[in-house]
């Protein structure tokens, strides 16, 4: 969250104001994607773990 924070701060002082929202957009959608690529790699992990417990 911190990184987007900086990225945002960076791109600020550059672009209009339009710009800015369209890639503040851009920068959701790519922590959405980590966000749920981290959660799949969790759920994966617990059920690894789970396997290994009932085995």
């Amino acid at each position: 969250m911190n990184q987007l924070a900086e990225r945002m701060k960076g791109a600020a002082l550059s672009m209009s104001p339009e710009h800015l929202v369209d890639k503040f957009l851009d920068w959701l959608e790519e922590l959405r994607g980590a966000m749920a690529l981290a959660e799949i790699n969790s759920l994966a992990r617990n059920e690894a773990r789970t396997r290994m417990l009932y085995d």
